[in-house]
């Protein structure tokens, strides 16, 4: 999965299909290859823009963790963040 937050209004944020809608209170945290944590945020409140601390994030590879308390599950992976 990528995402290109480039202001052509199409994956302009990385959003995990259906999480919102499914599990409205998971944790999304996205971490860079380090495992620094660049944000950190509830399904239904926000979605990554990728940016951290107002500053945009290059094009590479990012991880996410999905802990979804209401069914003891967590997900762990990765996309990528196209910038063009």
């Amino acid at each position: 999965p990528f995402f290109s937050p480039n202001g052509d209004n199409t994956n302009e944020q990385w959003i995990p299909t259906n999480l919102k809608e499914v599990y409205p209170d998971a944790l999304v945290t996205i971490f860079d290859r380090y495992g620094k944590k660049l944000a950190q945020y509830r399904a239904n409140e926000e979605d990554w823009d990728g940016t951290y601390e107002g500053k945009m994030m290059p094009s590479t590879d990012y991880w996410y963790e999905i802990d979804i308390e209401e069914i003891d599950k967590q997900y762990i992976g990765h996309f990528t963040l196209l910038r063009r």
